[in-house]
């Protein structure tokens, strides 16, 4: 069996193929000035992104607060509002409607 070496070359950058023109992926001639359109979603969750860009991650002194609280034994646990959390979450990720009268 003889093997050949040069049918696979992993030194070959892939996008030398894929922009050549009449290769395929590569772009169509004279689509350059074509307008590209997002869809409604797309800008949302693009001006999302930028309004969550410019806030701070986290309010570094009240994990501070809240840290200092669990090392002196003074912060508690409210159970009945952390369940009521949770159980709003998997109705909202399962579009249950919750009614005013069941949370």
């Amino acid at each position: 069996m003889k093997i050949i070496n040069n049918l696979y070359r992993i030194d070959t950058p892939l996008t030398n193929a894929a922009n050549a023109p009449g290769k395929p992926g590569a772009p169509a001639a004279g689509t350059e000035d074509r307008a590209i359109r997002l869809s409604e979603l797309s800008s949302q969750l693009h001006q999302l992104e930028s309004r969550l860009s410019s806030e701070p991650g986290f309010d570094a002194a009240r994990v501070d607060q809240i840290k200092a609280a669990i090392r002196d034994g003074s912060y508690h646990v409210n159970a009945d509002a952390v369940a009521d959390k949770v159980i709003q979450s998997i109705r909202e990720l399962s579009g249950i409607q919750s009614h005013p009268g069941n949370a």
